[in-house]
């Protein structure tokens, strides 16, 4: 099968690439060949490639400047989705586009989001995000031909993360302040590519949407944290491991105190049981997956500016 994935520079678009099945021709176009602002160049690639599947990673991620390129930010993150999914509908093939937990507002505590709980995006990215799945939905589910994937708190060895960023802080600061009181789970890159290609694989033989309706899927590690408690994780498990030398102090604050043009989500924990049922796992806990991730870092720490 023909595959065509945007974002391969980024977090899931290596890992993507990291657990690619053998079988698949991979399309991985860079940003001087796909320009995801231009609209006309995402229907053309489509029409171009005719892939049997489309993984759309690549996206606007920067939470904060979206608020102030907010034409941009639609533009990668909403209109490029639509013309993919206009594209699909008349070529032929299938979408899978990567949402974001942060359509939802964050309103609902101590109990996780499932896919048919209400959407209310409190900034430009997660209203970007909302946006493009309504594309999905309007253009492709009648079909069954579109996937929405939502995830969290992304993290891997690659691009920019909380984990990357700390890394760096922890080096050059003897003290950092980080949020308390914003909820998620943390999800490893590596395990939502796996997803990815399971869904492919399940399509393919006419599964995916058995107990699952409306064509939404989640998926994040097991458990849940804030971004205190993650980056209290983070500097932990890098002493033990030997890639962290020095001790920094970290101060709970709130979100309050934490000047950031955009709002977040004060808990924006997904529910991903259906998930786990259609594809017979378990999931792995974030702590976990998080380890993993510091060790092959350290592996690799040459390639890091830290």
């Amino acid at each position: 099968m023909r595959i065509l994935i945007t974002g391969i520079t980024g977090q899931l678009g290596k890992s993507l690439i990291d657990n690619k099945p053998d079988k698949h021709e991979i399309i991985a176009p860079k940003r001087k060949d796909l320009d995801l602002s231009n609209s006309i160049e995402c229907e053309n690639i489509i029409k171009e490639i005719k892939p049997d599947w489309l993984i759309n990673c690549g996206a606007f991620v920067d939470v904060d400047s979206a608020e102030s390129k907010k034409d941009v930010a639609m533009k990668i993150n909403s209109d490029a989705p639509y013309a993919f999914a206009k594209a699909i509908k008349k070529q032929g093939g299938n979408f899978i586009q990567i949402s974001s937990d942060y359509v939802f507002d964050g309103y609902k505590r101590d109990v996780p989001y499932n896919s048919f709980d209400r959407t209310n995006p409190q900034s430009i990215y997660g209203y970007s995000k909302l946006k493009a799945e309504q594309s999905i939905r309007d253009i492709l589910f009648s079909t069954r031909k579109g996937i929405i994937l939502r995830t969290s708190w992304l993290i891997s060895p690659y691009g920019e993360n909380f984990v990357l960023k700390m890394l760096k802080l922890f080096n050059i600061k003897n003290e950092l302040k980080i949020v308390s009181d914003q909820i998620g789970s943390p999800t490893s890159a590596g395990g939502l590519a796996k997803i990815c290609w399971g869904i492919v694989n399940l399509k393919n033989k006419g599964l995916i949407f058995e107990n699952n309706e409306n064509g939404i899927l989640h998926w994040s590690d097991n458990g849940h944290t804030s971004w205190f408690e993650l980056a209290k994780s983070i500097r932990d498990l890098s002493q033990e491991i030997g890639l962290l030398k020095k001790n920094v102090e970290l101060i709970p604050i709130k979100s309050c105190d934490y000047k950031s043009a955009a709002s977040r989500p004060k808990y924006s924990v997904l529910d991903s049981s259906n998930t786990k049922r259609i594809f017979k796992i378990s999931g792995s806990d974030w702590r976990l997956n998080l380890k993993l991730i510091l060790q092959k870092i350290l592996l690799n720490r040459d390639q890091y500016k830290f």
